[in-house]
Parts: structure tokens; sequence; C-alpha cells
């Protein structure tokens, strides 16, 4: 296995397991950041540990590192955050590489040991031998820059012979660095049949990279998409010789459709063209052709030796959840909520500052305008807070200020003020304002002290981000906020047309929630 042999073929539905063959999977994460969960408020969110656990079911979980630490590191909650994953992944027996994530709050921090041959000063394992559908794989980890305190190659080296001593029959290296770093480790060490790259993975890598013997593979950061990697084996004897698979070949089907469709309509604008270059066109519809007889092809035999397939697999909210998971991650939202409301209680909220207006509630609002309240009251901005509560994260700062007024701002209140304060949930205030001139003058305050028409940009560039409301669009979003008493005249120049509710429900049915 001098060389990793790809062979250009594209699988159909998943064959019947012929006999003597045994299917390893392994399942990638890497930068998970200590995020176990994504934000709950898009469609179909990207990530969470508890689905990750289901899709490495019955094969193995490997975490290249950056694992506990991320945005926010300094806040106490970050710390429950990165507890609670070290418990996750060692009850899961998750082999883990190091990465600069982990490192960011010291070297004493770091938690479960971790695989890494080339650093010292942090609690470690020696490369590990596990065994998945009888075939022996050898784990072992490698830092880079600002990780590694040694060669990596030389450790790698001697980290792939300590695993072959042991009779490992595949080997994975998890490589705590760059994608560029990583390659170098896979061009200088023999017998690594897997490298999983460890820092800035962003999106991961939709396709595996052959270098050397083996492939480079990558994950999407923060969980949202683990790197897939299924080794068939016969014969005891693995080798990596890629078969496209079910997922490569739904890929390149949507890339065909995708082109014909383009193709469709191109052509129909230059036929109707008299001044359209004859010989362009025929290329084009010989290539349409060949694009729609390729669309129809059965799919391929997979190979009758040893091969893989390789897969970058989003997590989506379809994919069940691990019980035991979800259970740790409830204890760990109680735990975040009592912290942060101690925390806070210790503290005053910001006061005005002198000259500007506070916050006061939307009671204070309702005095002067009940119609635009009323309709307010029946939109999903005052509900905001409960689904906080529901979920048991109200005292959660990753989420508490997209659903609450004024949160730890001048003149507003802090965690443990703002339910007595009456601020919970999306407010007038949000949009246009703090509003305690504008009440005390009785709305004769000049200069005027509130915003009636926000930015076009407001939403999208404060909660309403891709991040987090991702079928978000301002005209359809309007609609469902503006009303009686409330921008009626702009509700009625808006016209009819999709809602915002619409857009999400949709979105919602989509991904099966």
């Amino acid at each position: 296995m001098r060389a990793a042999i790809f062979l250009l073929i594209l699988a159909g539905c998943k064959p019947t397991k012929p006999a003597g063959e045994r299917v390893v999977r392994l399942v990638a994460t890497a930068e998970i950041e200590g995020v176990p969960e994504p934000c709950g408020c898009n469609s179909d969110p990207l990530g969470d540990v508890a689905r990750v656990a289901t899709l490495a079911k019955g094969g193995l979980w490997v975490d290249a590192g950056s694992l506990l630490y991320g945005e926010g590191a300094e806040r106490p909650q970050a710390e429950i955050k990165a507890q609670a994953l070290a418990r996750i992944v060692q009850a899961a027996k998750v082999p883990i590489g190091l990465g600069k994530g982990d490192l960011m709050k010291g070297a004493d921090k770091v938690a479960p040991p971790r695989l890494c041959a080339n650093v010292t000063g942090v609690p470690l394992q020696a490369p590990q031998v596990w065994q998945v559908e009888d075939v022996k794989v050898g784990v072992f980890g490698v830092g880079g820059k600002g990780v590694g305190s040694s060669d990596p190659i030389a450790a790698a080296k001697a980290a792939v012979a300590e695993l072959k001593a042991h009779g490992a029959d595949v080997i994975v290296a998890l490589c705590g660095m760059t994608r560029n770093e990583a390659r170098g480790v896979l061009q200088a060490v023999d017998g690594i049949h897997v490298g999983v790259v460890g820092q800035e993975v962003g999106d991961g890598m939709p396709e595996p990279e052959p270098v050397g013997a083996g492939v480079l593979v990558a994950p999407a950061d923060q969980a949202r998409s683990v790197a897939l990697v299924e080794l068939h084996v016969f014969d005891g004897k693995p080798a990596m010789v890629a078969f496209a698979g079910e997922a490569a070949r739904k890929r390149e089907g949507e890339k065909t459709k995708k082109r014909i469709d383009e193709l469709t309509a191109q052509l129909k604008k230059w036929r109707a063209d008299p001044s359209a270059d004859k010989s362009f066109l025929a290329a084009r519809e010989q290539e349409l052709e060949e694009l729609r007889k390729r669309s129809l092809e059965k799919p391929a035999t997979p190979p009758a030796t040893s091969y893989f397939t390789y897969s970058l697999e989003p997590v989506k909210v379809k994919i069940s959840r691990q019980p035991a998971i979800v259970d740790e991650l409830k204890k760990m939202y109680a735990e975040i909520g009592r912290t942060n409301l101690a925390a806070a209680q210790k503290e005053a909220p910001l006061p005005r500052e002198a000259g500007k207006p506070g916050f006061v509630g939307m009671a204070a609002c309702e005095k002067c305008h009940k119609e635009a309240v009323a309709f307010w009251r029946g939109t999903v901005h005052s509900h905001a807070w409960k689904s906080l509560v529901d979920g048991g994260k109200q005292y959660n700062y990753d989420c508490t200020g997209c659903h609450v007024t004024g949160l730890n701002q001048p003149g507003g209140g802090n965690l443990a003020t703002i339910e007595k304060q009456g601020l919970v949930n999306v407010q007038c205030e949000v949009c246009h304002g703090p509003g305690s001139k504008h009440v005390e003058e009785a709305g004769l305050e000049e200069p005027k002290s509130l915003t009636r028409n926000p930015d076009d940009r407001f939403c999208a560039d404060n909660c309403h981000t891709k991040e987090h409301s991702d079928t978000f669009q301002l005209v359809p979003y309007l609609r469902d906020i503006l009303g009686k008493g409330h921008g009626e005249k702009r509700r009625q120049a808006l016209g009819d047309g999709p809602t915002g509710h619409e857009l999400r429900t949709q979105a919602l049915a989509a991904a099966g929630r």
C-alpha cells in the first residue's frame, strides 16, 4: 500500500454485505470548541454530540482536538461546558487528540488524557489499539505549531511502529494541526491509513485527499459535520482503495442535475438567438446529451477486494440522540443556569448613563400604545423567553441576549433582575431603543429619543443572523410583526406574500421537526 488507489466509481444503494466482509465505521470530529450542541433556533441546526454518538454507534468515534474551549472561554459557563464534554467523550471512550483550543486556559485544564505523541505537560495516553468488527484500529495523535513541543514526524514514526507491534490493521492519526502540516506528516510517515485534520477545519473536506499510502480527511468545526470513513475489509487486509459510495453518488447526481437545469435554460435562449455561434451551440447540445445519459446510468458494483468509502456527513436533527448524553447535557444546562444566576445576583445592573434613557419595559409603553402592544402580544417575539425556559436555557449567555430586552445594557437589567423588571421577551425597546425619556416626557422630548423605523439591517445584524435564523428574509418577517396599531400602513404596502412564519414552518417540516 505505497500509494492510495482511487477508483472513480459511483455507488448506488448500499449493497448486501458479502460473506467475509467486515465494515469498520470511523466517525471523526475536531474543533468542537466547547459547543456540545448548536443553538436550536435554526430550522435544521447542525451539530450535537448526542447525535454524533448515534452516528458512531457500532464503530469508533475519534476526535482530533480543540474539544474544550472556543469563543467566550472566559465565562464561567465555558468551564462547565468543557467539563461536561470531557465526561461525555470519556464515557463514550473516544480517542482524543490535542489542539490549540484545549490549551486556551492552560495545560492543567486539559481533560480527559490525550493522544499526542510530541507534547509534554498535559495528561497523556499512549497510542492505543481499538477492536472494531474484529479489525484492530490503532490511533495516535500529534500536534502542530502551538501544540506540539517536539518534531511531529519523528513522534509519528515511533507511534506507528508501536501500533504495528501491537498488531494494528488500520492506523489513524489525529493531527492537531492545519491541513498543510498534516499533509506533511502523512507524506513523511509510512503506515498511516487515515489522517484527521484538527486545526482550521472550517466546513470540513467534502472529499478525502490521497496522501502517501493513506488519505487525509477533515470534519466541520463544532460537530456540524463529521468525517465518516467506512473501511470494507476482506480477508483481514484493509486497503485504501476508494469506492465513492452512496453519499458521493448523491453529490454527483445533484451536481449533474444542476448542470442539466442550467444548460437547458441557457440553450433555450441560445437557440432563439440568430447570432449564436453554431459550433458552440452544438458543443453544449452534446454536453447536455452526455449529462442526461450519465444521470440514467446504473450504479456501479463495489470492488471484490477491500475498499473504503468517505462522506462529510451533516449532523442533522433527523439523527436520533443518545439518551445518556441528553441527560448529561440537561445537567450541564442546569448547572450553567445556577452558576450564572448566582453570579448575577452579586452584581448590580449597569446604571443609566448620564442624560441618556434607560429601559422601562412594555407595560410602560402600553399606557399610550395599547393597540400596538395588543398586536405585539400576538407575535412570537412576545413569547421568546418561554422558548428558553422550556429548554432550561434561560440563564445561558449563549442564548439569553436575543430573547430578552436590555440585558446587560446601561439602564437595563442583568440575569438576576430582568424578570423582576419586566424585561423578558423581545419587547418594543429592542427595536426602538430604551424608552424612559420618552415616557417621562409623554412623547414630547426633543430631540426624539426613540428610533421609529430601525435600519433594514438591524434584525440580520443582531439576532436574525445566518447562524441563528436560516430562513430570515426581511420582507416576509416584517409581514409578521407589522399590523394594526404597529406599522399598519407599511404592512399594507408590503402586500400579500410569504410570511416569516410560513418560511419557518416549511423549513421545520423539511427538517423533520
